[in-house]
């Protein structure tokens, strides 16, 4: 599954374009940008300095955005706003840090095939080369729950026990 998801990080490191800005409006409400559904055009080489000027520039707008908030108290629906573009910076960060390393290790393995850009992703160790772990959009995290995940009402009848008569 590691090596799957790799490919698909690979491949959309190498292809992504950057995002179109923001919608503008009257309101100071979060939207995220839009995702282009065109290839970039860079070379490989732009495309890793792209992404890694993406990704200072994200870890910037986090520290700011966190700094901004230190002294706030916000509630409700504007506290649920700064919550949400905190979790995208995030994931933006750890994004374009995946790509920019994984760009990195494919230009320093020399080739095309994504067998050999994998090989020399092993080879180098995923840590030494400074590849965070992968994982899904915040929206996809498991949830860690201490309850089972089936409860029966007290109501409900139990698997196996009838009402009682039988068929004859």
């Amino acid at each position: 599954m590691q090596s799957w998801i790799t490919r698909i990080n690979v491949v959309a490191a190498m292809f992504s374009a950057p995002p179109f800005p923001a919608a503008v409006s009257s309101q100071k409400k979060f939207s995220r940008p839009l995702l282009p559904s065109a290839a970039t055009r860079l070379s490989q080489e732009e495309q890793v300095r792209t992404h890694e000027a993406k990704l200072k520039a994200m870890a910037s707008e986090l520290r700011e955005h966190r700094a901004a908030q230190l002294g706030k108290k916000g509630r409700g629906k504007e506290a649920e706003e700064q919550r949400q573009k905190e979790a995208y910076l995030e994931f933006e960060k750890s994004r374009y840090s995946t790509y920019a390393a994984l760009l990195r290790v494919k230009l320093k393995a020399g080739s095309e095939e994504l067998d050999a850009v994998e090989a020399a992703l092993a080879q180098a160790g995923s840590m030494e080369d400074g590849l965070p772990p992968s994982h899904s959009s915040p929206s996809l995290q498991p949830k860690p729950s201490s309850q089972p995940r089936a409860q029966r009402h007290s109501s409900e009848p139990q698997p196996g026990a009838g009402s009682g008569r039988r068929k004859p």
